[in-house]
């Protein structure tokens, strides 16, 4: 599951620009920010900000990123003179010169991490009380990228790779004879006209696969006239694809769900030993049916093919977000 937060780190690398005298490369985790040249230093403390965080363009330290009529800028990733740099670095602010190493400044700076707004479908989806929520165990899903802990899953261990599609994530089970739905967040009304009821009605093997599994809470994405990359979808046509499961807090397999004919899932990719190699899978052309065959990836979600547990992430999934997607418009 993901923590999001912004931590002081310290400059443990610096690398020269291949293509720019002007520019250097410092390494941060998995991840690399492009500099101006003498910067930062070797053992200097700076703050990192990854891609897909929000900053307030009416601070000091973000101001430079500032665009008419926007208050905040979502970073990403830019190409300087070749090298990708992601997110952002900046040196720390004199008023936070006395917190500790890997303090998270999140709050502090006014950071938030980016949410796509949802395609409305002409209703709102209401929020289910707690009494009329299903009685079960369903966490948030969130991912972490793989490049914030690229030491947890170790070469050679045996993965399963699918696509990660760019939509709304959505829930569904069978609980005491109802059909439950939900968003990331929330418990929704399944009454109400919203893309996890539309995705629903559309595809049947939703219900009918909860109904044949009561009591375990289906994860997935709903997705084509939800958010920028349509896969193919024209306007008011959604759909949707599984990609975890968990009942009574226990993770089912991922490859058991891609083995199961009767559900619409994410689409695999791979399946067999981990080695960096794999990121280059996240920059072919999408695999999901019906989507034009130019079509990018988001990016790909790596789990090991036997689920298991790490003291922070809680459940080991990991995500490598594709190039083509961090400089898109999407």
């Amino acid at each position: 599951m993901s923590e999001h937060s912004v931590k002081i780190i310290e400059i443990e690398q610096v690398l020269p620009h291949g293509n720019a005298d002007k520019l250097e490369i410092i390494p941060i985790g998995g991840w690399q920010a492009v500099v101006k040249k003498g910067q930062f230093s070797v053992g200097d403390w700076a703050i990192y900000i990854e891609p897909d965080y929000l900053v307030p363009t009416d601070r000091a330290e973000f101001a430079f990123l500032a665009n008419e009529g926007k208050t905040h800028h979502r970073l990403k990733a830019v190409r300087l003179r070749g090298e990708l740099s992601y997110g952002l670095l900046i040196p720390v602010p004199e008023y936070l010169r006395d917190r500790a190493h890997r303090s998270d400044v999140m709050d502090d700076l006014g950071i938030d991490r980016y949410e796509p707004p949802v395609q409305s479908m002409g209703t709102s989806a209401r929020e289910l009380s707690l009494e009329e929520s299903p009685p079960v165990f369903s966490p948030k899903f969130d991912i972490e990228s793989y490049q914030k802990y690229p030491t947890v899953i170790k070469s050679g261990e045996m993965v399963v790779i699918t696509e990660k599609i760019h939509g709304a994530n959505a829930r569904y089970c069978f609980v005491d004879g109802k059909f439950f739905m939900g968003s990331r967040n929330r418990w929704i009304d399944p009454n109400g006209i919203h893309p996890w009821s539309v995705a629903a009605n559309n595809d049947s093997r939703i219900r009918e696969w909860c109904e044949r599994n009561p009591g375990v809470v289906l994860y997935g994405e709903v997705f084509g006239a939800v958010q920028s990359l349509r896969y193919g979808r024209k306007d008011g046509e959604i759909s949707f694809a599984a990609f975890a499961a968990i009942k009574d807090g226990k993770w089912i397999d991922t490859i058991g769900l891609h083995y199961d004919e009767t559900l619409p899932t994410v689409p695999l990719i791979y399946i067999g030993p981990f080695d960096e190699c794999v990121f280059s899978l996240a920059e072919e052309n999408t695999c999901v049916y019906g989507a034009e065959k130019s079509h990018m990836k988001e990016g790909i979600v790596i789990v090991p093919k036997k689920e298991r547990w790490h003291g922070v992430l809680g459940r080991v999934a990991l995500k490598h977000i594709s190039n083509r997607y961090w400089e898109s418009n999407a």
